[in-house]
C-alpha cells in the first residue's frame, strides 16, 4: 500500500484510529457521559459547590483566582452553605412539583 488514501487522495494517517476503535471510543464516551450523570445527581452538592464558586469568583472578581479558589473551599462554613443551598433547592423542586401537579388537575 502506497499510503495514500485513493478516495480522497489523501496520505494515510498511521495514527488514526480505525472505525472499531472509533466506535470503541464513542460507546466509551456515551456512557462516560451517563456515569457523569448519575453521579452528579445523586451529588446535588457537586453542583452547588460550582456555583458558590462561580458566583463569589464573579462578584469579587479577584486577581488571584486560584488563591481565591484555596481560600473559597477551605472555609470553615463552606459544608453549612452548601447544605443549607441543597436544603433550598430541594424546597423549591418540591414546590414547583406542587404547582405542576395542580396545573394538571385543572387543565
Amino acid at each position: 500500500s502506497s499510503g495514500i488514501n485513493a478516495e480522497y487522495g489523501e496520505k494515510a494517517n498511521p495514527i488514526a484510529l480505525s472505525e472499531d476503535q472509533k466506535a470503541a471510543l464513542n460507546k466509551y464516551k456515551i456512557q462516560a457521559r451517563k456515569d457523569n450523570e448519575i453521579f452528579l445527581r445523586q451529588h446535588p452538592e457537586v453542583s452547588c459547590l460550582i456555583s458558590d464558586f462561580l458566583h463569589e469568583v464573579l462578584l469579587q472578581r479577584p486577581e488571584q483566582v486560584v488563591e481565591f479558589a484555596a481560600n473559597h473551599f477551605t472555609q470553615p462554613d463552606i459544608r453549612t452553605r452548601i447544605n443549607s443551598q441543597i436544603k433550598e433547592e430541594k424546597k423549591l423542586l418540591r414546590r414547583e412539583a406542587r404547582n405542576a401537579a395542580k396545573s394538571a388537575k385543572t387543565a
